[in-house]
């Protein structure tokens, strides 16, 4: 599956699984942790700048799905045969045409998918809020 990574960037969450706000500097997370979530963990953090589609497309998966599906229509109910009978080769080779054509068709519509979760994160830490400082 390959991906492109985007650069290093600030992100503030409620707590240490789950991180919702971007920023662009840390000095932004710091104040958005303080200030509007009242005390707040932040952390550096890369998330994938382009899923390829294509990473998720499997032949054998097709060709098996493909095979039930066609079974009814076309398949010998009285003997084992099967319908789309292709060689561990030619999988691999539909396997990279078929990907070959997602990556070609996401280029061609500009498209970027883009998950939740990060690639990796660094310098993981807890702001105090407001009225934490204010105690201490």
């Amino acid at each position: 599956m390959t991906s492109e990574t985007e650069n290093w960037s600030w992100w503030v969450g409620r707590d240490e699984e789950r991180y919702t706000t971007e920023c662009a500097t840390k000095e932004e997370a710091v104040y958005i942790a303080r200030e509007k979530y009242e005390g707040a963990y932040i952390c550096e953090a890369q998330k994938l700048a382009n899923i390829k589609l294509s990473g998720y497309f499997d032949a054998d998966f097709f060709v098996e799905n493909a095979e039930d599906n066609a079974y009814d229509d076309h398949g010998d109910h009285e003997s084992d045969d099967v319908i789309f009978d292709v060689t561990p080769d030619q999988r691999r080779d539909l396997d990279a045409m078929v990907r070959a054509a997602i990556d070609a068709w996401q280029e061609k519509h500009g498209l970027k998918f883009t998950g939740f979760l990060f690639s990796a994160s660094r310098n993981h830490e807890y702001i105090d809020g407001p009225e934490d400082e204010a105690t201490q």
